[in-house]
């Protein structure tokens, strides 16, 4: 299945960040059931091959509306390669799966310029259940 989600009108940078967080937790829950299902097929996140890029089609695009991508591990290890959108929620599902229930998300914003010079800038990271921050992003980068 593949589920199209387009959020409109949405100008609060703190309100579009909660709707991704919640969207990106149905990644975690999807990368947990696989765990579950096929634990002798689920390679640990950095034992896995799949490398940090970003998304080729993130910025400038036909449609002119920002494009992003979330989806569960297999489709990473296929193409070998994701982004932090999509290696945070497998990080997250493995940190769970294996005892740290309070482990989580963070999807943050950055904005540069004003009016229509206005630039969104994306990012999200895990935090374990102490609150410890660490980016898949920036270990697995090329």
């Amino acid at each position: 299945m593949i589920a199209l989600v387009h959020l409109v009108g949405v100008d609060d940078d703190t309100v579009l960040c909660g709707f991704a967080e919640r969207i990106l937790e149905v990644i975690v829950d999807n990368n947990r059931y696989l765990m579950r299902r096929y634990p002798k097929r689920v390679p640990p996140i950095y034992q896995s091959g799949v490398r940090f890029r970003p998304e080729p089609w993130a910025g400038a695009n036909p449609l002119g509306v920002a494009i992003e991508q979330f989806c569960p591990f297999p489709q990473l290890l296929e193409r070998g390669w994701a982004d932090c959108a999509q290696l945070s929620p497998w990080l997250v599902a493995e940190r769970r799966e294996h005892g740290d229930p309070r482990a989580r998300l963070r999807f943050y914003c950055r904005t540069v310029g004003e009016g229509p010079e206005r630039r969104r800038f994306f990012h999200v990271e895990t935090r374990d259940g102490s609150g410890r921050i660490q980016d898949p992003s920036r270990l697995l980068d090329f």
